[in-house]
């Protein structure tokens, strides 16, 4: 059950269990259509999550033995924390553990004095555009994205994600 979860800093030692769970996370693309490659795409190593913990905050939430089954990668920018990735191992989705993790996030965002929370995403994937919404995101029109978000949009348009599906979101603290 949900009430079983650790939400927690992620740690040196949960670095190498990262890639695994993101690998099981991309398993929900396979039901979306034409996007069922992003299941078998490139996940980062364990070096690279331990990069994001030098450079970013990172956050698990780990079962009782204390091991991770989902986490959220985020970065400041300014007075803006922004959310990189969220990945739930797929034997565990539907627990809520995705909302818990972006609602302690918020939370470090509120206690840090932050003004948004911000991410890009999947339009049309009921997991991305619409859970977010429901967390209280907006979808932002083209004359609201932000220099820095249009990059993250175009980078991820070079490293072939379809951007007409995609869409960049805030939520103001």
């Amino acid at each position: 059950m949900a009430e079983e979860w650790i939400i927690r800093r992620a740690s040196e030692e949960d670095a190498p269990l990262l890639p695994d769970i993101e690998i099981s996370a991309g398993a929900a693309f396979r039901t979306q259509q034409d996007l069922e490659w992003v299941a078998d795409d490139e996940v980062w190593s364990a070096e690279e999550h331990l990069d994001w913990m030098e450079k970013g905050l990172v956050w698990v939430a780990a079962e009782s033995r204390n091991r991770p089954v989902a986490f959220l990668i985020t970065e400041v920018f300014g007075d803006t924390l922004h959310v990189w990735e969220v990945s739930v191992h797929h034997a565990e989705q539907g627990h809520g553990l995705g909302r818990r993790l972006m609602e302690v996030a918020e939370a470090h965002a509120r206690e840090a004095g932050l003004r948004d929370l911000t991410l890009t995403t999947f339009r049309d994937v009921v997991f991305n555009e619409q859970f977010y919404h429901r967390l209280g995101y907006q979808t932002l029109h083209a004359d609201e994205i932000s220099p820095r978000l249009q990059q993250v949009l175009e980078r991820e348009a070079a490293e072939g994600l379809p951007i007409d599906r995609r869409c960049a979101m805030r939520k103001r603290l």
